[in-house]
């Protein structure tokens, strides 16, 4: 067991630009990747946090208090995987930082040598027993799970209980059935499907195209307030509706004018080729602005008609069951596959 006196290797030096290369790139993995699970909105870096373990857990080589047996089995792990380090501490040290580096790398997360040599550096520092790594406040559970595959013992909680279930999914469940687990949610899910497509079938009539309608897109609406206008304004931040790349779509508002009525907006659904070509959404910093005379609300007045509206996300109907006011229906998103 390293003394509590002898500084761990991030206190001395820590391979920062190559672990933060790392964790760039890991931002654009998807397959296997354990923030395919849950999505969560704070989510660590795997190798950030990999990479930041070894080095606390680590002694620095060249401190006085660094046992000398460390030293010896640090030089026989790092041998399998980079050939022989320097003779001398400062070699060792260096070693161990380009080890810290390279363990970063997504491509090796799972590589049994690395992974083996990882771990025997831990035990090398912690003989006696695994050393423990607590998170009081774990999230998305990527230092847990690290510390679990550098062989620690860990320890998370979360006050969220969404962050709890995605620990114990990720931590628990997961490394106690494997791949058995996989087709069990499999299987669950897909009954959850079928019954869910059963129960909401009325709700999502097919049309007469055959396209069954998957997403309903709505949006609160408020009054324009300026003299000789009162249209509505339909509160929307952008109005994109789907940006891949071959199937771009976006709403672009237009205005009618009838006699003796307010002017009113309606949208229409076309194909983008630049982003010049859509128009800025009504909403910026809770401003909302008129589409027919370019009026803008301030934020207290947006607030005032919503509470008035008890938060507008219900649709007002007449006595004849046309629409007054309140939430407005955009646009519908359609599956045609089926």
């Amino acid at each position: 067991m390293i003394p509590k006196e002898c500084k761990r290797l991030a206190e001395v030096d820590f391979p920062i630009a190559v672990v933060s290369k790392h964790a760039v790139r890991e931002k654009s993995i998807r397959h296997g990747h354990p923030s395919t699970l849950h999505l969560w909105w704070a989510r660590r870096p795997l190798a950030a946090c990999r990479a930041m373990l070894l080095g606390l857990l680590l002694p620095d080589p060249c401190h006085a208090l660094c046992p000398e047996e460390f030293k010896v089995k640090a030089r026989m792990l790092l041998l399998l995987v980079q050939g022989h380090v320097g003779a001398d501490d400062e070699g060792l040290q260096r070693g161990l930082l380009r080890f810290i580096g390279d363990c970063a790398n997504w491509d090796l997360a799972s590589n049994a040598g690395y992974l083996e040599v990882s771990r025997g550096l831990v035990r090398a520092a912690h003989s006696e027993e695994p050393p423990l790594v607590v998170d009081p406040f774990a999230g998305g559970g990527s230092i847990p799970l690290e510390a679990l595959r550098l062989g620690c013992e860990a320890f998370a909680s979360d006050l969220n209980p969404v962050a709890c279930l995605i620990l114990k999914m990720m931590l628990e469940d997961i490394p106690r059935h494997g791949p058995q687990h996989a087709e069990d949610l499999r299987r669950v899910g897909a009954e959850v499907k079928r019954q869910a497509e059963k129960e909401l079938a009325e709700l999502h009539p097919i049309d007469s195209d055959g396209a069954r309608p998957i997403a309903y897109l709505w949006a609160r609406t408020v009054q324009c307030e300026a003299p000789n206008c009162g249209a509505e304004i339909p509160l929307v931040r952008s109005a994109w509706l789907c940006k891949k790349a071959n199937r771009r779509r976006a709403m672009k508002p237009q205005i009618e004018r009838p006699r003796g009525e307010p002017p009113r907006v309606e949208f229409e659904i076309f194909n983008p080729k630049t982003e010049q070509e859509v128009p800025a959404g009504t909403v910026t910093r809770a401003r909302a602005t008129c589409l027919c005379c370019g009026t803008v609300l301030p934020p207290e007045r947006v607030r005032a008609q919503l509470a008035a509206q008890c938060g507008g996300a219900d649709v007002v109907f007449d006595a004849q069951g046309h629409r007054t006011s309140g939430a407005r229906l955009l646009a519908v998103a359609g599956d045609v596959s089926i």
